[in-house]
């Protein structure tokens, strides 16, 4: 017997509507969570977000996946026929959100500006005969058995993590209010140094200057071995102006990979074949959750976020992040999908 939990929250506390996470449930079949990319500037897919339509469509093409592997055996036919491999599935998905591209007449601007594409991570595990098979792009995750995660957290957002972190704290050091600080940090950190308007508080060239230098310093100590241009590339560009150029590339050292309609390059495409039998639980999880939970189940990881707010809400400790938590509006959205075998 299958044992399930599941659970879903949106980070505007106002807005539920908008989360931008969803999964998918087919006990016996498979398993998937995924976490739609922040739009940039605004671009709508029927009437959505971007993050939040490629999140969907992305569930929905992986349910009809699932159903596809469900109906095999029925059919007398070999799951070989449907699942050809990680990169095959993930070629499929791709496949189907450029697709949505082609409906709304948008591919070849997409693929001429990452800024117009919709994205999204994603972690899925289903049964192959006696195997289960787990494909992640991104940073959604899963855990095994209690013991064994697999995550791909990219550097890319530890170093806009730290280009915020140094924002806020310069501003700190100036008398400035938390409320302020995350203004002004947030102003820095989306469209980068380089892109500040001549009222912005941080836009003065000696701010610029101190904001770039100590940024870069803490960058270089913790990942000495990235070449400093993309570093400054990201620190003067920053998440909406900078970040896209290193999705789904091969050659650059803090490249990293996402579900957005083109090719996903197999350095980005992790992938574990596991025993079936060998397992007792799988949980999956958005990246909503800077912090797992001790035990299976909703309870103890919505325990583990409520540790992680009280400690660091504004996230520039120990769960350093590119946002931070404020009055109405959460870090992230969280989902997390729990399954118990045994």
């Amino acid at each position: 017997m299958t044992y399930l939990e599941a659970f879903s929250m949106g980070k505007r506390r106002d807005d539920p509507e908008t989360n931008e996470d969803s999964f998918v449930i087919m006990p016996g079949i498979g398993y998937a969570v995924f976490d739609g990319v922040t739009d940039r500037n605004g671009t709508l897919y029927d009437g959505m977000l971007s993050g939040r339509y490629a999140s969907g469509l992305m569930k929905r093409a992986t349910e009809k996946f699932f159903l596809k592997l469900a109906d095999l055996p029925e059919r007398g036919a070999s799951t070989d026929t449907i699942y050809k491999g990680p990169e095959a599935f993930v070629d499929y998905l791709s496949d189907q959100l450029q697709q949505g591209y082609v409906r709304h007449g948008m591919l070849e601007a997409a693929r001429a500006d990452w800024k117009l594409r919709a994205g999204c991570t994603m972690v899925a595990a289903f049964n192959i005969g006696t195997r289960l098979e787990i494909i992640a792009v991104g940073d959604s995750g899963i855990r095994i058995n209690g013991t064994d995660t697999l995550q791909i957290l990219k550097p890319l957002d530890d170093v806009m993590g730290i280009v915020r972190r140094q924002t806020w704290r310069l501003f700190e050091a100036r008398g400035h209010s938390p409320e302020a600080c995350d203004r002004i940090a947030a102003g820095v950190t989306w469209p980068g140094t380089a892109n500040q308007a001549p009222e912005n508080e941080a836009a003065d060239p000696e701010t610029i200057r101190q904001i770039e230098s100590r940024a870069l310093a803490e960058c270089c100590a913790r990942f000495p071995d990235v070449p400093h241009n993309e570093f400054m590339e990201l620190i003067r560009h920053g998440i909406a102006n900078g970040q896209g150029n290193f999705q789904n590339v091969d050659d650059r050292r803090l490249g990293y990979g996402g579900l957005d309609g083109f090719k996903v390059p197999a350095c980005h495409i992790e992938s574990r074949s596991l025993d079936l039998a060998d397992i007792r639980t799988m949980e999956l999880f958005s990246d909503g959750y800077f912090k797992p939970g001790e035990k299976f189940g909703v309870a103890a990881w919505e325990k583990a976020f409520e540790e992680v707010e009280k400690i660091d809400p504004h996230k520039l400790g120990p769960y350093l992040s590119t946002k931070g938590t404020k009055e109405n509006v959460l870090t992230d959205d969280r989902t997390y999908v729990g399954v118990r075998l045994q």
